[in-house]
């Protein structure tokens, strides 16, 4: 199998290179460094030194593979974010889209592989939802969705099969955004907000790049929800990890402190429960997660941190704080 991976320097990305490489198939990452060019090649990939939005100059430098796969984000690290921090993110979600399914009908792909997030179909109340339910866009999920609609659209108008993959809260002990919770925990400025009663649906990025290598077995089209098998609640989220760090057990903060210190989109994600299932997923392709619960990941995680030596260097740093 051929595959061209856009994104293939992100969190998730890097582990689509390795994971399709490590099988024998042949893969493409796009690139726009040397270090990332190298970091494709150190992980069993062909660099691909192209502009996303470009489908011509695409296909002129890979002319031809089986599947085409968009993980390509640029979600802000920061806490407190304004629409202009989003921009980005929004322009690769529609126009990355839009070239990305260009190319793929250029060099005749079979399948296009789109990744989204399930938070464009969580309800405001918090119900459990699934792939049958109603959209609720936010101003921040909305290019999400517009994504998903250009995908299948694309898919019918070119004749390749789209397969769309929402993904749950994504975690790894390399992203940054996970990270930031950690040196909170250890900090004691990650508190949580309100009860800390809402559920979160989570994916280890491990995980969430073995679904895309499953679809692809698949050939599948249509959409699905992929997460772990069991939501947890964000202050036993936060609980669990600050133990399993040694870190204070984080406090309790009303939410709507929470908004005023982080804003909204933040504390609404923390706060409005996203309850969702993989079992569609799984019936359809066989895929099951390593991590089936976001206690056996967070063990994964912290063994990772403490192999690379940050939690002891973090934790002295704490140490000093306090001192």
């Amino acid at each position: 199998m051929k595959v061209m991976i856009a994104g293939s320097t992100g969190v998730l990305g890097r582990r689509l290179v390795q994971q399709f490489s490590a099988r024998g198939d042949t893969v493409y990452g796009l690139t726009r460094s040397d270090d990332g060019a190298q970091r494709v090649r150190t992980l069993g990939g062909a660099a691909v030194a192209a502009d996303l939005f470009d489908a011509e100059y695409m296909a002129r430098a890979v002319e031809h593979v089986d599947v085409v796969v968009h993980a390509a984000t640029a979600i802000p690290s920061k806490t407190r974010t304004s629409a202009a921090d989003w921009a980005t993110n929004d322009r690769i979600r529609r126009e990355g889209t839009v070239a990305l399914t260009r190319y793929a009908s250029l060099v005749g792909a079979q399948q296009y592989i789109q990744q989204s997030i399930t938070w464009v179909a969580r309800p405001d109340d918090g119900a459990f939802y699934d792939e049958t339910s109603p959209n609720h866009p936010s101003p921040v999920t909305q290019s999400a969705l517009d994504g998903e609609e250009i995908a299948q659209e694309a898919g019918d108008t070119y004749g390749f099969t789209a397969s769309i993959l929402r993904f749950g809260c994504f975690y790894s002990a390399d992203s940054a955004h996970t990270r930031q919770i950690r040196d909170g925990l250890l900090s004691r400025r990650m508190p949580i907000s309100g009860r800390g009663d809402a559920l979160m649906s989570n994916i280890h990025v491990d995980d969430a790049a073995s679904a895309i290598v499953a679809s692809a077995d698949s050939g599948l089209g249509g959409l699905w929800h992929v997460v772990d098998d069991q939501p947890t609640s964000v202050a036993s989220l936060f609980a669990t990890l600050a133990e399993k760090l040694s870190a204070p057990t984080p406090a309790h903060i009303p939410v709507w402190l929470a908004r005023l210190l982080v804003g909204r989109t933040t504390v609404d994600l923390l706060t409005i429960s996203s309850q969702t299932s993989n079992s569609l997923f799984k019936r359809d392709t066989g895929w099951a997660p390593t991590y089936a619960t976001i206690d056996s990941g967070l063990d994964q995680l912290v063994a990772a941190w403490r192999n690379e030596g940050a939690l002891p260097q973090l934790a002295s740093k704490t140490l000093r704080r306090a001192a």
